[in-house]
Order: C-alpha cells, then sequence, then structure tokens
C-alpha cells in the first residue's frame, strides 16, 4: 500500500514538473517594442504588469512616412516582441528597423512577432500594381485599426502573442482579454448611439485612411484631396475635387493631424464645408490616448460635424 502511495505521490510531482517545464513563468517582462501607440494600450491592457512596452510613432505621423530613430533600433535589438499592424501600414520604416535590430526572435515567423492584420479581410485589395496609382498598397487598405470592429481582432492577436511567448502566465492573459473585450462591448454601445445619422453621410477626405470607418457606417468617401495616395493635389485636381463638392453638396471634410494642410484649408474656403480633424493613431489629440479612446474621439467629432 504504501509503495502504490509512493508510487502515485511521485508521478503527480513529475507530471507537475513537466507541465512546469511545458509553461514555465516568467521572472522577467516581456520586453514589447509597438508601432502604433494603440498597438501599446492594448498590449499593456492585455499584459498588466506582465510586459514593459516602446511604442514607434507618437501619434500625429504621416504613418507612411514615419522616420526611424536609432532609439528604435536599441528597443527592437533588445525586445521579446514586436507588434505591427501590417498590411504593409508601416512599410516604410519597419523592414528597414528589423533588419538592423539583427534579432531573429521577433522577424515574420518568428514566435516574438505579431501582426495583428493576420487573417484580416482587407478592403480595396487592388487587382493590379502600378506606380501611377500612388502609393499602392499591395495587399489592400492598411488603415484596418480605425475600423470600429478592430480592437476585438487586435486584442486576439496580441494575447495569443503574449501566451505564445510567456505560457506560464496564460491564465491571466486570458482573464485581461476578457476584461477588455467587455470594455469594447461597453464602448461599442456608446458609438453605436452616436452614430445614428452617420449612414449614407458625404464627406471628402484627404488621404483615403478613414475607408473601413465609412465603410462599416455606410458613408460615402465623395472624393480625396491627395492627387493619388501619397501624392499631393495638383492644381487642376483640387479644382475638380471643389467642383464635385459643390455639385454634391458635400460639407464635411476629414483629415488626419498630419493632412491638415493649406490645400485643405483651400477646398474648404471654395466650398463652405466644415474640416473635422480625427485622429489616425491614438495619442493624436486629447482624449485619444488608448484605442477606444481614438474611436470615441472620431465618434463624438463625426457626430458633431453631422449635426
Amino acid at each position: 500500500m504504501k509503495s502504490r502511495a509512493m508510487s502515485f505521490l511521485c508521478a503527480a510531482l513529475l507530471g507537475s514538473t513537466v507541465a512546469l517545464a511545458a509553461a514555465p513563468f516568467r521572472a522577467d517582462k516581456l520586453k514589447v517594442v509597438a508601432t502604433l501607440p494603440e498597438l501599446a494600450d492594448i498590449v499593456e491592457e492585455i499584459g498588466d504588469g506582465r510586459v514593459e512596452v516602446v511604442t514607434i510613432t507618437r501619434g500625429r505621423e504621416n504613418l507612411h512616412a514615419v522616420m526611424a530613430r536609432p532609439s528604435h533600433l536599441v528597443a527592437l535589438n533588445r525586445a521579446d516582441m514586436f507588434v505591427q499592424v501590417g498590411l504593409s501600414l508601416e512599410m516604410s520604416f519597419v523592414p528597414g528597423l528589423l533588419e538592423g535590430a539583427r534579432n531573429r526572435s521577433i522577424v515574420p515567423g518568428a514566435p516574438g512577432f505579431v501582426s495583428v492584420s493576420e487573417r484580416w479581410e482587407p478592403i480595396e485589395v487592388p487587382a493590379s500594381l502600378s506606380r501611377q496609382g500612388g502609393d499602392v498598397h499591395p495587399h489592400g487598405n492598411p488603415h484596418m485599426n480605425l475600423d470600429p470592429r478592430a480592437g476585438e481582432f487586435m486584442a486576439n492577436a496580441i494575447r495569443d502573442g503574449l501566451v505564445r511567448l510567456d505560457p506560464g502566465s496564460a491564465e491571466l492573459y486570458g482573464q485581461r482579454h476578457q476584461a477588455y473585450l467587455q470594455k469594447l462591448a461597453q464602448a461599442k454601445q456608446r458609438w453605436e448611439k452616436l452614430a445614428t445619422n452617420f449612414r449614407g453621410k458625404q464627406i471628402v477626405v484627404y488621404h483615403l485612411e478613414y475607408n473601413y470607418l465609412a465603410r462599416y457606417y455606410d458613408m460615402e468617401i465623395a472624393g480625396a484631396i491627395e492627387y493619388r495616395p501619397g501624392i499631393p493635389p495638383t492644381p487642376n485636381h483640387l479644382a475638380r475635387v471643389i467642383a464635385d463638392m459643390k455639385e454634391r453638396g458635400v460639407k464635411v471634410i476629414v483629415v488626419a493631424p498630419w493632412s491638415h494642410n493649406n490645400d485643405v484649408e483651400r477646398v474648404a474656403d471654395a466650398t463652405g464645408a466644415r474640416i473635422v480633424e480625427l485622429p489616425n493613431q491614438a495619442g493624436g489629440m486629447p482624449g485619444a490616448d488608448t484605442w477606444i479612446g481614438m474611436m470615441t474621439v472620431i465618434h463624438e467629432k463625426l457626430a458633431a460635424a453631422f449635426g
């Protein structure tokens, strides 16, 4: 009897040892580099003190023209995890940074690489690629971070990445993930109330970065002030935009902090349209420090613009 009891105890201890070996608890925090502030926000929400996050962008940049800094290389070299949106959104700076950082644990395909747009269904995937179309994104419109559905999608990818690197904290990450989804559900109820008069509204944009938002609420993007994505407008193009807006009665121009420029002011003056400056990433303006906060600001500003 004693022999059987001892055998059972040894087997139980062995099983516990194997389980711990399979899912070790990290004594140190995960070092994470995120391209956008909203990605860092979600990492911190789910990581709950188990992460240290560095963000590359600051909230007001044109995401297609971000300048990398030496400090980014240092952070990436030391990182356990790298988080990006993907869909070529960060193409201007991420490939060079990952190559220069010389950290094989965070390159595409490695356990520490997280692209939150993986398995996302992009819109506007080009049938053919040509520089005549401007700054064309081969995988479709990359601004999925501005879609009201994206919060849960990004949170899922980030949770999976954290669990992959720190399986010993999987239960904590799961709990924090569920708590974040509850916050999202509450926020979505507020957004739906604010968006009751969005459907059918026409807007003109500077850059095609609010297309997911417009599609979600059945708003119509009646034109873009950019001549082509990434190419500033010509005088002839501005004249066409102004004429089209007058003919169609478009009274709202949507821009990001980086694109609120003299061309936008000229179009607004000529048409009597209202310029609505929206964040294109978290941290871009007061109240938009988190992804939920950013989306709330977007909904509030549009609701005010549409009356």
